[in-house]
């Protein structure tokens, strides 16, 4: 029997699993993914908002603040990059400059940290550059980029490695009330458990109405983003968005964004739409052309419109979507259930739930251990021991790994210099990677420029031999996504016979 079940391994239930785990607690994790992040947290804008724009009181508002303050050592602790590069606001007309001082005042009331109103000489001291139509607007210096997929894979690598357990492929079907908790069913194994932990995306108001009468609904509300090559990285340092009026997506937006990543391609985006598939995640022709429409008529105003004039379609290198979970309540929605004791929601975990998560899954667990009476766990390792791939670094730490390991002298995918060496510690690490998806997640093979069109087939055959399974068995991102199959007869062939 199992302490908590945690369903779910996005953000909500990695920063969950991580916080629990600083208790003397039997835990799992449920996901019915192939891979942890494999959800809602893989796609987003990566940023970790200051707080400026959540409304004042909310837990969005909150928990964002508390968030984005956890980061230097959240990240520093976990070996998971992020910087803080601020955020900008800017305005190109007087209506855009009263957004922007409601912004200011709504950051004041939520207590964020150095927001300034800045005209635009004060802009030009952070950018060297805007175009002539804007005439000032906010900065946020606490805005940050992280990856939410890196941060995610290691929250679970170290709560794995403090002895949670993870059973993928494992969605949820059943929840029963028992007297001593909870009988969880999965199609591969069945969990019994004192507490149930909902962290389950856009499917976290099914989990809670299979066992509360609270009911609450989750509305995917899909983003789309483009992403550019990692060439155009100089010319943009801070996260860049016109102040969100009149935007795509109905109000449900921060706005269109520059981002510069922390794997220094740049982000572009994104819109909002509800939708209904909670699980399609898919690009479309109308979201992308939202953001290159608005993009070539905007780019002046940007930075790196001095140097590159046009809207460089040509540096587009991949694009992806994203579903948020949107809650009726307009906000999150987190804590134990009024009703079903032992059982606790991080639902509605929409933007910016990545920046809120680790200080919502703090809260949630301190307040469970304060009213069960949960014990700490002394031997809790916060710091992930973390092997730097190849392409961090520098020329004197290239050398002496690759005379310590041949394999690191054998590139497989050029655009982002990843070894074989790098693809094997991978497959091999905590929670190790068992398709391509997740080789590219731990590694980025297969995340530049021609994307994956020369490395993958490589990164499968070493994913064969480590795992010690037949090509034909390697999948892209799980059962049903095979990449190879077995060699058949031709029509000829059989004709002749």
């Amino acid at each position: 029997m199992y302490d908590a079940i945690i369903i779910g391994a996005g953000i909500s239930g990695a920063s969950l699993a991580f916080e629990l785990a600083k208790y003397k607690l039997h835990i799992a994790v449920i996901e019915k993914g192939s891979d942890v992040c494999a959800g809602t947290s893989r796609g987003n804008s990566a940023t970790v908002h200051s707080g400026h724009d959540a409304a004042y009181g909310t837990n969005k508002a909150i928990y964002n603040v508390l968030g984005n303050a956890m980061f230097d050592t959240l990240c520093s602790d976990l070996k998971v990059p992020f910087f803080r590069n601020g955020t900008i606001i800017f305005a190109i007309n007087d209506a855009d400059m009263e957004e922007v001082r409601r912004l200011k005042h709504n950051a004041d009331l939520n207590r964020v940290p150095g927001v300034e109103v800045l005209d635009r000489e004060g802009l030009l001291k952070i950018e060297n550059y805007f175009g002539p139509e804007v005439i000032g607007g906010l900065y946020a210096p606490t805005g940050g980029m992280v990856c939410p997929y890196s941060l995610v894979i290691a929250l679970c690598e170290q709560a794995y490695r403090n002895h949670v357990d993870f059973f993928l492929n494992s969605k949820v079907e059943r929840i029963q009330k028992t007297k001593s908790g909870f009988f969880v069913t999965t199609p591969k194994k069945n969990f019994e458990t004192k507490f149930v932990f909902n962290c389950a995306g856009t499917h976290a108001d099914e989990i809670n109405n299979l066992v509360s009468s609270n009911k609450i609904t989750i509305t995917p509300r899909k983003g789309e983003h483009i992403i550019l090559d990692k060439k155009l990285s100089p010319y943009v340092r801070t996260t860049i968005s016109q102040t969100p009026l009149n935007l795509p997506g109905g109000g449900h937006t921060k706005g269109m964004g520059i981002m510069p990543s922390v794997d220094k391609t740049i982000i572009l985006g994104c819109g909002a739409h509800d939708v209904t598939d909670k699980d399609d995640t898919a690009t479309t022709s109308i979201g992308l052309e939202e953001i290159t429409s608005y993009f070539e008529k905007n780019w002046r105003h940007l930075p790196i419109s001095e140097k590159i004039p046009k809207f460089p379609r040509n540096m587009i290198i991949n694009a992806f979507g994203g579903l948020r979970p949107h809650a009726t309540t307009d906000d999150f929605i987190i804590g134990e259930s009024e009703d079903v004791k032992g059982f606790f929601n991080m639902a509605g975990i929409e933007s910016p739930g990545l920046t809120a998560a680790p200080a919502i899954a703090q809260k949630i667990v301190q307040e469970a251990a304060d009213k069960y009476h949960i014990e700490k766990n002394d031997f809790f390792v916060s710091i992930r021991d973390y092997e730097k791939p190849f392409r961090e670094m520098d020329e004197d730490e290239r050398r002496q790994a690759v005379m310590n390991n041949k394999e690191y002298g054998e590139i497989v995918c050029r655009c982002e210099l990843v070894t074989k060496a790098d693809i094997i510690a991978a497959i091999h690490a905590p929670l190790g990677a068992s398709t391509v998806n997740a080789v590219k997640m731990r590694t980025r093979a297969g995340m530049g420029r021609c994307q994956g069109g020369f490395c993958s087939p490589v990164v499968a055959k070493i994913l064969a031999e480590e795992l010690g399974i037949d090509l034909t068995e390697v999948t892209q991102s799980g059962e049903g996504s095979n990449i190879f199959f077995p060699k058949t007869e031709s029509l000829s062939q059989r004709n002749s016979e």
